[in-house]
């Protein structure tokens, strides 16, 4: 058997090739950080082996070393045999193995009720479409912030700042996963990605009363009068029992919700929230009918789906001539309206179920018509038809020679 230890790596100082045993740069005296061994075997061609057989990286010359020559001691006493060095965990460390095999155990955490099904989805389309075009062919063990850098940079150029972030994420998960397990011995340190503060929507009052003024379906109508007034998300809302609504004292319990069109018994913060019934939702709830199968807004006795939802009220929002989402004309909508009535964000974040006051902040925006107190009385003299009287220092000036 010939064999030897090699290295990918060139100097990081002047770009040449390592040379000699062991190898350094002759000119910089550096050495490399990674080393494989070389070697050939009948049956079995060429072999190039990045860890011991314990799954640590060779990362010395000395490990790299030892390993070669504890491969000649055996081929000597005919005892050799590559599959205990190509093992299958040497194969279950490439990250297309790897990445699917932690997708298995992300789908396990699902039928536990651990994850959402949306997140799984979403974690599902990343692995196929951006990580393993990419990263295929790669040993996770040595995936370094170079090549997160790379990655992040090869992405398409027309994803949005946001879906970049995510990508990274759940990298970042798929990363975290494997140092907890202990499969690799550094956690890469990912790129930041600035994604900013989205955009947020949101509509008057008046201007959800011309979208509700477009629906006939009273079930639907009353739907989305309780997302407007009660705040909470379209899932939580579509999982709604009458069991869940105390219609004699005017109170709703908010305890679970449909994650795409599967049910779940609890929200997504995993809370249990206690409402008080806005008076106008309150007598339209007492006027829909019930259903057998105990669900408040249904379509043909079944809850209603996620399409359903959205359409609805795109094609209502579409007649009333205003272009807002749904969850923007609702949920949006009354905390941006509230903050403009000063209510204060801790309430604002209690009705719409945030543990934190910076998510009530992405979605409570002040009205611009707000800031205009920041120019004072010169503004509302202007509104009123008056022009403000020029200072005392300036009418001397005027009559100065």
């Amino acid at each position: 058997m010939v064999g030897s230890v090699r290295t990918k790596e060139r100097c990081r100082k002047c770009g040449g090739k390592f040379e000699g045993e062991p190898l350094c740069c002759p000119f910089c005296l550096t050495t490399p950080k990674r080393y494989f061994v070389d070697f050939s075997w009948p049956s079995q061609g060429r072999i190039k082996l990045y860890s011991d057989q314990q799954g640590f990286p060779l990362d010395s010359w000395e490990r790299a070393s030892r390993l070669l020559n504890a491969i000649r001691y055996e081929v000597d006493q005919g005892k050799f045999d590559p599959r205990e060095y190509v093992s299958q965990g040497h194969l279950s460390l490439m990250f297309a193995n790897y990445a699917r095999e932690w997708l298995q155990r992300r789908e396990l955490e699902y039928e536990r009720g651990h994850i959402v099904k949306s997140y799984l989805i979403e974690m599902r389309d990343y692995v196929r479409r951006y990580y393993l075009p990419f990263f295929a062919k790669f040993n996770i063990r040595d995936i370094r912030e170079g090549h997160i850098e790379d990655f992040r940079n090869w992405l398409p150029p027309h994803l949005s700042a946001k879906t970049i972030h995510n990508i990274l994420g759940i990298l970042h998960k798929l990363f975290k996963d494997a140092f907890r397990r202990k499969d690799i011995l550094v956690l890469p340190e990912f790129p930041k990605v600035e994604k900013g503060d989205p955009v947020t929507r949101w509509i008057s009052e008046e201007e959800q009363r011309l979208v509700l003024a477009q629906m006939d379906d009273p079930v639907r109508r009353a739907f989305y009068l309780f997302l407007m007034k009660q705040g909470c998300r379209p899932g939580e809302a579509r999982a709604l029992k009458w069991e869940n609504l105390d219609l004699k004292n005017g109170y709703v319990t908010i305890a679970a919700s449909f994650n795409i069109n599967e049910f779940k018994p609890y929200t997504k913060e995993r809370d249990v929230r206690y409402l008080p019934l806005h008076p106008e939702v309150w007598k339209v709830l007492l006027s829909l009918p019930r259903q057998l199968s105990g669900w408040v807004f249904t379509l043909n006795g079944k809850p209603l789906t996620q399409w359903t939802a959205s359409d609805y009220w795109r094609r209502a929002a579409r007649k009333a001539k205003i272009r807002v989402c749904c969850y923007q004309g609702t949920r949006h909508s009354l905390a941006s309206q509230a903050i403009n009535r000063g209510v204060s964000e801790r309430k604002i974040g209690d009705m719409l179920g945030h543990k934190t006051l910076t998510s009530t902040r992405r979605y409570a925006k002040l009205h611009a018509d707000s800031l205009k107190e920041v120019w004072g009385e010169e503004l509302h003299q202007q509104e009123n038809g008056r022009v403000p009287k020029p200072s005392p220092r300036s009418r001397d000036r005027k009559k100065r020679p």
